[in-house]
């Protein structure tokens, strides 16, 4: 068993951060995931921890291993969190269309295609939107491991966990990707607010499942934990993933 923490939109919050601090503590995963804006690129600084904080905090996680998937809000102040997170000397994981392998689970992060990118790929490139730059040759070196979870902060345009017509709909090129390779499981964030609106928080895309769990200010911190079960200590495709959304504790399972 493998378990994975997902958690996106803290915007630096010091209560979110304390919240997911008391979550990572209850259920010891073997894997934290921020998935994009756990940074803040505005200047509304009340209740919120500096970058160099945050980098601090995070790791501190009583957890194996931590990785970042960048959303719209990692921008320069990246350097600051990275220089803070550097000195604790854990290696950082900062997830642009690569792969995370541990044990037996592969997962897939996705660049972000909004907000200043720079600090947080610095040196590596700028990736397209189109996906068949990148994403093939990772689906070829990893094989079946590969479709077990892709995690995204922008969502794949055109499911009822985001806004259609906003700025955060979502990217079509990371349906496609979803059209052509049908992994189990995606994660996203960037839209807040529909899952709580529309109390909802995954659906279907084809064979895949995706989740969006909201975040919210006022609430109780909102995340997934995921359990992938496996059958061998090689990178390979899980038996089942149980997918719980917390505060609300539902779970689904998959395959269903």
């Amino acid at each position: 068993m493998v378990k994975v923490l997902t958690v996106t939109d803290l915007h630096r919050s010091v209560r979110l951060y304390e919240e997911l601090g008391d979550a990572v503590r209850s259920h010891q995963p073997d894997v934290v995931a921020l998935i994009g804006d756990f940074l803040h690129g505005f200047e509304d600084n009340n209740g919120r921890l500096t970058a160099a904080q945050c980098g601090r905090f995070l790791t501190k996680l009583p957890c194996p291993e931590v990785l970042f998937v960048r959303g719209n809000h990692e921008d320069f102040t990246w350097w600051d969190f990275a220089d803070e997170w550097n000195k604790s000397g854990r290696k950082l994981h900062a997830l642009h269309g690569e792969a995370f392998v541990h044990g037996p689970l592969v997962i897939i992060g996705f660049p972000c295609l909004l907000g200043q990118e720079d600090a947080f790929i610095y040196p590596r490139e700028p990736l397209p939107a189109d996906t068949d730059s990148w994403l093939p040759g990772l689906m070829r070196t990893h094989g079946a491991a590969a479709r077990a979870l892709w995690l995204m902060h922008e969502p794949p345009s055109g499911t009822p966990l985001s806004a259609a017509g906003t700025v955060v709909e979502g990217n079509p090129e990371w349906t496609e990707a979803i059209a052509r390779f049908s992994p189990w499981l995606t994660i996203f964030g960037h839209d807040h607010r529909t899952p709580l609106l529309q109390n909802r928080w995954h659906c279907r895309l084809g064979q895949t499942t995706c989740v969006n769990v909201g975040q919210s200010d006022r609430d109780p911190l909102r995340y997934a934990l995921i359990e992938l079960g496996y059958e061998q200590t090689a990178p390979s495709l899980p038996l089942q993933i149980k997918v719980t959304a917390y505060p609300q504790t539902e779970s689904v399972i998959l395959p269903s």
